[in-house]
């Protein structure tokens, strides 16, 4: 069996898109992404929402194009795959866990944000002066599909 390293996340960007590029211009861009989950209160047995705050990095010319479109409070999913890095810092040893982006999915509306609704990520196409996502080979988050013997119990 082989080992499996997948992440799929909804949530809001937590601050605008970070763009930089290689030596060799290769686009990178980082955003921060705020997932909530539910918690029960131990006090008040009320449910409440708290985040999780992830790091991630997409690669390439597509996701620059992404960024354009992005602000701090965007509504977006991403799917890829987690990579741990560590250094050191003024003798202090630092480690991260981020997610690297595969894919990614709008879900604002083009009321909300500016930004546009149940897009992907391969690149995009020009529609009358319209930037849209094009969706052709995008599997939404959420959908991929396994069978018994992809399941590790």
């Amino acid at each position: 069996m082989s080992d499996l390293n997948r992440v799929m996340l909804v949530g809001r960007l937590t601050r605008d898109p970070e763009v930089r590029h290689t030596s060799g211009g290769m686009p990178i861009v980082n955003i921060g992404l705020a997932s909530n989950y539910r918690q029960k209160e131990a006090g008040t047995g009320n449910w409440v929402e708290k985040p999780n705050f992830f790091d991630v990095v997409m690669f390439g010319e597509r996701f620059e194009k992404l960024a354009a479109h992005l602000e701090k409070g965007s509504r977006i999913g991403v799917d890829g795959s987690l990579r741990w890095s560590s250094w050191e810092t003024d003798g202090q040893k630092r480690s991260k866990v981020e997610i690297i982006a595969d894919n990614f999915q709008f879900l604002d509306s083009r009321g909300e944000g500016g930004n546009f609704s149940g897009g992907a990520g391969k690149g995009f196409e020009s529609k009358g002066g319209d930037v849209a996502p094009d969706t052709s080979d995008f599997v939404p988050v959420g959908a991929a599909t396994a069978d018994d013997d992809d399941i590790p119990f």
